[in-house]
């Protein structure tokens, strides 16, 4: 686009006077009126950009038409509205800025025109399922397609966890969603612009394509300072977005704020709800949430009071909401999610759905667990198919019919007596046993019964990981870690905290809804 060149577009733009005047009686505009100088009038590119993005009326070509003093400047006004700019319905500086920046080429406005929304995020469909596929297709000149694979991998990661989603890729056969680099008209009616403004566009399901212009210069993690190159990782989050049912939001700081922005560090609050709205919904009005009273689900918070009360009359004055309290425990055992809060446990499928007859008493699964054991914090699944029960210096083995087979000492696992444990967990990076203390963890290794050397070490070895820990777990193939209302996922190569959490534990692992404080649980603040 010339920005020197003043291309103006038919003689009703002509003439217009050079100030912004709003009348005002007690505070309300009761008249607007804009008038622009001949040379602050918009170029024929402004108008089209303003027509391809949807901020001003477009008609068919068979149409003479020629655009009003008012319809430009409503269309200025919508504009810097949804950019964030003062809705001043003038062709300032700034907002002239808005048709040099890169950006998205997905449209802005879809539906009637309007500067409010009930929503910020606007939705179009999801994909009606949660195992979706990807394939990358090619890379580009600076970036192999590996490359692009491993980056595309990350940026499914950082969506995936607000939609329940599983996200795997494929070589050869069709996907759902196909990643490809194009260059200028490239068959789908949206040709590309060459270097420069529009870097990338994408098609919401059950299309799922998204392209990436070509001839851009695109690099991984650029400096700030290389202006010229374009972030794939940042804009690769952004399409997603779109390949899974969102369009563009007017929130700067939203991951689908139609321009160029880097870093990408997380998802905004508006991008969460926007896909929660898209492929939790049904999950948020399961069955399974039935027990929670309303005045309960509006009037507590992660920080609230352990309990509340259930519909069922028995024991209607014991049993904590899973989603407002503060859990014991979480682990992974016979491939289903057990949580323990108190003298209660939940089993959970792989789907979030609690298991019919949950919440029970411990005691009634545990057979043979002493009686005076009122809490359990520390348990974890053996190779062998056993699970071990921890408490102080003891513990007790049960078979996988939860029936006592053996009781022993913490000091067979050739640790000292240590005051507590807080969990245990067998990695599938080694299949060695992790016991963690406070500030120190051991790596055992159970097919020799022997410690490994160099042990104890430091819990700061678990780099980004706050500690104490609550709860380590393996879930389809991953680690995590949970403390508080929070979880990370870790990355066993990098040895170090996935970047893009923490995220809130009781909205992504249990049947429950998001809530007003949800946002302040995706940082490592403590509660």
């Amino acid at each position: 686009m010339n920005m020197g060149s003043r291309n103006c577009v038919p003689v009703s733009l002509l003439g217009y006077i050079a100030f912004v005047a709003f009348i005002y009686i007690s505070g309300s505009a009761v008249s607007a009126k804009t008038i622009f100088l001949e040379e602050n009038a918009p170029t024929l590119d402004e108008v089209n950009f303003m027509k391809k993005y949807g901020y001003l009326q477009e008609v068919p070509s068979s149409v003479s038409m020629t655009y009003t003093s008012q319809s430009i400047a409503e269309a200025v006004t919508r504009m810097q509205n949804f950019a964030g700019l003062p809705p001043t319905g003038y062709l300032d500086d700034e907002t002239r800025k808005l048709f040099k920046r890169r950006r998205c080429g997905v449209k802005d406005i879809e539906a009637k025109f309007s500067t409010h929304r009930r929503k910020r995020y606007i939705l179009q469909q999801g994909w009606g399922k949660k195992a979706i596929t990807y394939r990358v297709i090619n890379g580009t000149s600076t970036l192999p397609k590996t490359r692009v694979e491993s980056l595309m991998k990350t940026g499914l990661e950082v969506w995936a966890p607000h939609g329940g989603l599983n996200f795997r890729m494929v070589d050869h056969s069709k996907a759902d969603i196909e990643v490809s680099f194009a260059s200028k008209d490239h068959g789908d009616g949206f040709p590309f612009d060459g270097p420069g403004r529009v870097v990338a566009h994408a098609f919401p399901p059950p299309h799922g394509a998204m392209h990436f212009d070509d001839d851009e210069i695109w690099g991984d993690n650029p400096s700030e300072d290389d202006e010229d190159i374009t972030d794939f990782f940042a804009v690769a989050v952004h399409e997603i977005g779109h390949a899974l049912g969102l369009s563009h939001s007017n929130v700067k700081a939203s991951v689908m704020y139609p321009y160029y922005q880097v870093p990408v560090e997380k998802l905004h609050e508006d991008d969460i709800m926007g896909m929660q709205e898209l492929y939790l919904k049904e999950d948020v009005h399961s069955p399974a949430l039935e027990v929670r009273t309303e005045s309960a689900v509006s009037g507590r918070s992660s920080l609230a009071p352990r309990f509340t009360k259930a519909d069922s009359e028995e024991d209607e004055n014991d049993v904590p909401d899973l989603c407002y309290t503060n859990y014991d425990t979480i682990q992974v055992l016979q491939g289903k999610i057990y949580v323990f809060e108190e003298e209660w446990m939940w089993v959970l499928s792989e789907k979030k759905t609690i298991l019919e007859g949950y919440p029970k008493r411990f005691h009634e699964v545990f057979i043979g667990l002493p009686r005076h054991i009122n809490v359990i914090r520390t348990i974890y699944e053996k190779q062998n198919g056993h699970i071990v029960v921890f408490s102080g210096r003891s513990y007790w083995e049960f078979s996988a019919r939860f029936r006592l087979v053996k009781r022993g000492r913490i000091t067979e696992y050739k640790i000292p007596q240590v005051p507590e444990l807080t969990t245990v967990f067998i990695s599938n990076y080694n299949n060695k046993t992790y016991l963690i203390e406070y500030e120190r963890y051991w790596r055992y290794d159970e097919a020799t019964k022997t410690m490994d050397r160099g042990y104890p070490k430091e819990m700061s070895a678990w780099r980004n990981v706050p500690y104490p820990v609550d709860a380590a777990i393996i879930w389809k193939g991953d680690t995590f870690f949970f403390r508080g209302p929070r979880f990370w996922r870790f990355d066993n190569h990098q040895i170090r905290a996935h970047q893009y959490y923490p995220l809130p534990t009781a909205q992504i692992w249990f049947p429950c809804p998001s809530t007003p404080d949800m946002m302040q649980y995706t940082t490592n603040d403590e509660p």
